[in-house]
């Protein structure tokens, strides 16, 4: 095995036992001692690995949207219509917090009292979450569904898209301020714009 790909296994080893610390622990009461200990690994390797316990949690964090981003993406397709795309896109990601709100409490919790937190946490994955949206607006231009976009305005709307869902999420489980069926508002939002674009 190279280096590169034994590297690359430790990390994902270490990074799969986060998740039992962290879904056990919490953000703030997890520490590297527990993560070295779940992972099998010593402290001095988990140090090789990662500098801290945050750099620990944002890997976690990004292999999270990242398996998310991958099950959502298959779904897609330029044959589907912009309606079904943008719902699989906004179901899928509300499917896969829901599952994770069960499974991880306690670092929801933790979550919730220091949002600022994660704000920074989440720039790479809100880019390809971007993309994909893009993707989806530009399919649905190429059918027809909806009028052209300058390539500018696109890519704000995909921006938009993207952050309205994050920040609804945000009032659904953090704040709880939206009550009511999650999915089904979504869908009335996601056909509110599409109706603006026809």
């Amino acid at each position: 095995m190279s280096k590169i790909k034994k590297d690359e296994s430790v990390k994902h080893q270490i990074i799969e036992a986060s998740k039992v610390v962290f879904k056990n622990y919490g953000f703030k009461k997890a520490n590297m001692e527990l993560i070295a200990k779940a992972s099998g690994k010593g402290r001095s390797t988990l140090y090789y690995y990662f500098e801290n316990k945050d750099a620990v949690f944002k890997a976690f964090c990004e292999d999270f949207y990242e398996d998310m981003l991958e099950v959502i993406f298959k779904q897609l397709s330029p044959n589907l219509t912009i309606e079904k795309n943008l719902n699989l896109y906004t179901q899928g990601r509300l499917n896969h917090l829901i599952e994770a709100l069960d499974t991880y409490e306690n670092l929801l919790a933790d979550i919730k009292s220091d949002t600022k937190f994660m704000v920074h946490l989440f720039r790479k994955i809100k880019d390809e979450e971007i993309e994909i949206i893009k993707n989806c607006l530009l399919w649905a231009i190429e059918k027809n569904e909806i009028k052209p976009i300058a390539s500018e305005k696109l890519h704000f709307l995909s921006v938009a898209i993207v952050t309205s869902a994050g920040s609804i999420e945000k009032e659904i489980f953090l704040y709880e301020t939206v009550k009511g069926d999650p999915n089904e508002q979504l869908q009335w939002i996601t056909q509110l714009m599409i109706n603006s674009l026809k």
